[in-house]
């Protein structure tokens, strides 16, 4: 079930972009689902998912799964995303 949608005030630049701009919206979500839908990307996916199962993190938020340099690695949401 998706989430309800977040006020106009508290969206970020894209995501405004994209809410006033329908068409655009879906022409966004056709190619992020053809992008997820690469053998690579599932395979990715998959790694990550089995990571957090076998260390406890898988459906309870906390960190993410970040592909580093010596393979798989745990970093903080915040730091993975850039978010300031």
């Amino acid at each position: 079930m998706a989430r309800e949608k977040l006020p106009y005030n508290k969206l970020g630049r894209t995501a405004k972009f994209y809410r006033n701009n329908p068409e655009a919206d879906e022409k966004h979500k056709a190619s992020s689902m053809k992008a997820a839908k690469k053998p690579a990307r599932k395979r990715k996916n998959a790694e990550t998912r089995k990571y957090r199962r076998n260390n406890g993190l898988e459906g309870k938020g906390g960190p993410d799964v970040h592909h580093g340099p010596n393979g798989l690695m745990t970093i903080s949401a915040r730091k993975n995303r850039s978010i300031k």
